[in-house]
């Protein structure tokens, strides 16, 4: 199944939810919806399950490669090639055979199938033996496999899962995840709202943005979430060293000037411009260092909070600069907060960018 969403939009009581979403999910694999709270994830999955009308726009659906886009004014055998699961999910009175064997009963599988499907998703969901318990009286996390459960016995085409692992037991949520993985490499595909980014980086290849309503980034997994380069999405993600300020020519290359501090950096740009540096890629030295780097900056240690085994350090070098040092290092050079320190870090290590 294809679905190609263009310019659609959703407005409810005046007040617009979603604005212009061009997408397309076509090939298989696990497509992430991020974004704040209130940014229109729900909303968009289920305008695309079909379960939510589109305000305007053009929402197609390409059911096989054969045959040309699917008219959505009879949405019924549409929506049987999907699924959709919130969280938390809502159980029907009965017990948990019951509860999986519904879309079965509705389609008119036969009693001595729908068992066999039933058991089968159950043990791969190590929920083996729970078919006569009680639905409603299982723990979250039971309850959320049982509903992913009750979605897969039907076997769809594209599942769609509202933050599927949110509040969830570590067993159940990495089940989950596990079945997610698995259904990607089956061929199927996957949307999946979710604030966990550590799961974004875990399990999705695609990632569309949410911001105010709109599709703000979009792309693969891994260009989205280490080089997506707008300071809204850094906030988002809880980038460190993130800085507003402008790029002006030096004699023999670029400087980035924030306020009163400027620091080289390699770049075309040159003008109003954003920037970014990886705590991790900051040197932090009790005393000056002949480098090859670019940049040494004098600086005070104002925070430092231990984090396993790292600290992370704010320095402030006229502004605060997020530093991260092991625990080793820092107890080798005897710092403390108050301490003088030297911030080294190269040029190239500073990522600049016009926001858009």
């Amino acid at each position: 199944m294809k679905i190609v969403a263009r310019n659609i939009s959703k407005s409810f009581d005046g007040k617009t939810v979603l604005e212009d979403i061009t997408l397309t999910i076509e090939k298989p694999g696990v497509y992430a919806l991020v974004g704040p709270n209130g940014s229109g994830k729900t909303t968009l999955m289920r305008m695309l399950a079909l379960l939510e009308r589109i305000g305007s726009g053009t929402l197609k659906y390409k059911v096989r490669d054969t045959e040309g886009y699917a008219s959505l004014n009879t949405t019924s055998g549409i929506r049987r090639r999907m699924a959709l699961i919130h969280n938390p999910a809502v159980m029907f009175s009965g017990s948990v055979g019951y509860n999986i064997g519904y879309g079965l009963r509705v389609r008119g599988v036969s009693r001595t199938a729908r068992t066999k499907k039933v058991s089968r998703v159950l043990e791969h969901l190590s929920l083996g033996g729970f078919e006569n318990r009680e639905a409603k009286t299982l723990s979250a996390g039971e309850i959320q496999r049982v509903a992913l459960a009750r979605a897969l016995v039907i076997e769809p085409e594209l599942i769609f899962l509202d933050e599927p692992t949110a509040n969830l037991d570590p067993i159940s949520a990495k089940l989950i995840e596990q079945t997610i993985l698995e259904l990607a490499r089956r061929g199927k595909k996957v949307v999946l709202a979710t604030h966990n980014l550590w799961q974004v980086e875990r399990i999705a290849d695609w990632v569309w943005f949410l911001n105010d309503g709109v599709i703000s980034i979009s792309g693969t997994a891994q260009d989205v979430l280490h080089k997506g380069d707008q300071a809204f999405w850094g906030k988002f993600l809880g980038r460190d060293n993130m800085f507003a300020g402008e790029i002006v020519d030096l004699e023999n290359g670029k400087s980035f000037k924030a306020g009163n501090v400027s620091f080289e950096v390699a770049t075309d740009i040159t003008g109003p411009a954003m920037a970014s540096l990886n705590p991790n890629e900051i040197i932090l030295s009790a005393q000056k260092l002949v480098s090859s780097a670019r940049n040494v900056m004098e600086g005070m240690i104002t925070e430092a909070v231990s984090e396993g085994g790292l600290y992370k350090v704010t320095v402030d070098v006229g502004l605060p600069l997020a530093v991260a040092i092991t625990k080793a290092s820092w107890d080798e050079m005897g710092l403390q907060k108050g301490s003088k320190v030297y911030a080294v870090f190269k040029a190239s290590s500073v990522r600049v960018w016009r926001e858009e």
